[in-house]
């Protein structure tokens, strides 16, 4: 069995760690976080990355208003603000960004949520939710779902069945919501119900929520409320996934074995975890409770059925990794040390200075010694005048970042004193350049853009595939 589709990893990095563990246990959804969101650079690469190694649903929590990750997407005023105008401005907004979302290489999101607002509730929920009025945030949530899904993503609505009367954050401790199941049906459920009458198609988060007069285990480990409720009342036959199992809600009071067998015996499909460094532990233990018959594998099969179905039903026209690739492809390299690589570097990176009125490239020489610095030890960063060149330096090992050298004979003379044995010479501008540093270390990128400056870093420790 396929045990990696039933898991849904956070990645707040992109490195050689989150490579091996995608490899390694093949995880059939992937949640990408602020932490590599905000490196266009290392999220152009962690695209090109998914789209080389198989099928995965890609989701983000861009909800637009309190929860905005996206920086390509149009900041919204939020589904407070939403919630009091007409619904179909919500619809054309979930549209949007579901095709901006959808052009980038997602394919689901973790949105809308349908959690009504409370005078009590906690501040998880405040700006995320419609409103209180449960036909508002149900006219709300439909219109959301439908733009999504036009805009060519899959939404996940949350948190089943309703995280809205309680004051407490399930990030820090276990909420409780003292509420009769016929009040759950009339107000927190009605939004999801309405969706599910729509058959549009959609995913489910759980809360991790408990719902006493239901049962004394969070919805998210409940075979009443996913099974019974869920399942079986509500007739939603699509995908259920877990919030983040390391939110202390469920971490703080249930083991990893406990969790992963509540969830998936409850009737639950995918575990989402926010680290993807928790997968091992989390895989190793689905593994061992099916071999031991805690887990029946008549469950996990339908389960990954289900995800199965999911997979086939993505598409995407365009991914953003595409970029990534041609930078990679751009790139060339002359005779290269690479004995040399392992030592301290000194980086002489360009002044942040645009060479024309059509020209905006001056603020991606800023960028380079953050992406140098994923790869190598950088002892010290020199900044240098464009119109001057650099200065005499020494180091084990020196980066040059040439920009137009040959357009200026002291610039060029600047840059050829530099000791030719310990220096790479990369030509981010000008490829005309290269030919004036005869004999020596030269990679030509053809761009100053951050993706191409990374990608050169990885051509030269044999990290690239073209």
């Amino acid at each position: 069995m396929d045990l990696g589709k039933l898991f849904f990893c956070g990645f707040d990095d992109f490195n050689e760690e989150a490579r091996e563990v995608i490899q390694k246990y093949r995880p059939a959804g992937v949640l990408i976080y602020p932490g590599v969101l905000s490196k266009e650079y290392l999220f152009l690469d962690f695209m090109n990355f998914l789209s080389r190694n198989g099928r995965f649903i890609v989701s983000s929590d861009h909800e637009g208003g309190q929860l905005e990750v996206l920086k390509y997407v149009p900041s919204f005023p939020g589904n407070l603000a939403a919630g009091k105008v007409d619904p179909v401005f919500t619809g054309r907004y979930c549209e949007m960004a579901g095709r901006i979302m959808n052009t980038l290489g997602f394919n689901m999101v973790f949105a809308p949520v349908l959690d009504l607002l409370s005078e009590k509730g906690s501040a998880v929920v405040d700006l995320r939710s419609f409103g209180s009025d449960p036909e508002v945030v149900a006219s709300h949530g439909m219109e959301a779902c439908m733009g999504y899904f036009k805009g060519g993503v899959i939404p996940c609505i949350k948190h089943f069945p309703g995280h809205g009367k309680t004051a407490d954050d399930s990030h820090y401790l276990l909420p409780t919501v003292n509420a009769s199941f016929e009040e759950l049906w009339r107000e927190d459920l009605l939004p999801f119900r309405r969706i599910f009458q729509s058959r549009v198609k959609t995913a489910v988060m759980t809360a991790h929520v408990k719902y006493p007069a239901v049962d004394d285990l969070p919805a998210t480990l409940s075979k009443k409320l996913i099974t019974e409720v869920l399942r079986e009342k509500l007739n939603f036959k699509g995908l259920v996934l877990s919030d983040a199992m390391e939110m202390k809600a469920i971490s703080e009071n249930f083991s990893v074995e406990e969790a992963v067998r509540f969830f998936i015996e409850a009737g639950g499909n995918m575990i989402l975890l926010d680290n993807f460094r928790d997968l091992p532990v989390y895989y190793e233990s689905l593994k061992k409770l099916i071999e031991d018959g805690s887990i029946e594998r008549e469950k996990v099969e339908r389960s990954i059925k289900i995800v199965d179905e999911y997979l086939s039903a993505l598409e995407n026209k365009f991914n953003s990794g595409l970029i990534a690739e041609v930078a990679e492809r751009a790139i060339e390299c002359t005779r290269m040390r690479k004995e040399l690589l392992g030592r301290e570097v000194v980086l002489l990176v360009p002044s942040n200075k645009n060479l024309s009125p059509a020209d905006t490239t001056g603020d991606d020489y800023d960028l380079i010694p953050e992406v140098a610095k994923r790869f190598f030890k950088v002892r010290d960063v020199i900044r240098y005048d464009i119109e001057a060149g650099p200065d005499d330096v020494d180091g084990e090992l020196i980066f040059d970042f040439v920009v137009n050298a040959s357009k200026n004979e002291q610039v060029l003379q600047a840059h050829l004193s530099l000791p030719s044995d310990r220096t790479i010479y990369f030509i981010i501008r000008n490829p005309f350049d290269a030919k004036f540093f005869p004999g020596r270390s030269v990679v030509i990128t053809h761009s100053t853009k951050p993706i191409s400056v990374y990608k050169s870093f990885q051509h030269l420790l044999g990290r690239c595939s073209s």
